[in-house]
């Protein structure tokens, strides 16, 4: 009883640091059904743009959001416009990937990509 009871803590343990919620997210205290609505967290699936959006508004919303940055503006670059995909640079679960600067250095003009 005491090993399944401690496979049961060291499952839970994993489970929570492989899908911990981003620091940003914890602070507007969004929990996993938030986004996640399969009744059983074994089935969630990974989500789309449109999960995102739903909280985050429109991409054209986003874009305007950082009109500052002229002709820098990730959110409505020149080569994407506002059609690229959230997933493409932000991720929940693991670490986001600044697209940008693959061909770009982008340290002087855009903050850490949260």
């Amino acid at each position: 009883m005491q090993k399944l009871l401690m496979i049961l803590i060291l499952s839970i343990f994993a489970l929570g640091n492989e899908f911990a919620i981003k620091p940003h997210h914890v602070d507007v205290k969004l929990k996993c059904t938030d986004c996640h609505k399969e009744a059983n967290e074994k089935d969630y699936k990974a989500l789309d743009s449109n999960s995102c959006l739903s909280c985050h508004g429109s991409k054209e919303k986003l874009a305007k959001r950082l009109d500052f940055l002229k002709g820098k503006n990730p959110h409505n670059s020149i080569h994407d416009n506002a059609n690229l995909n959230c997933y493409t640079c932000h991720n929940e679960h693991k670490p986001s990937f600044n697209m940008c600067n693959t061909c770009h250095n982008t340290k002087t003009w855009m903050k850490e990509i949260k």
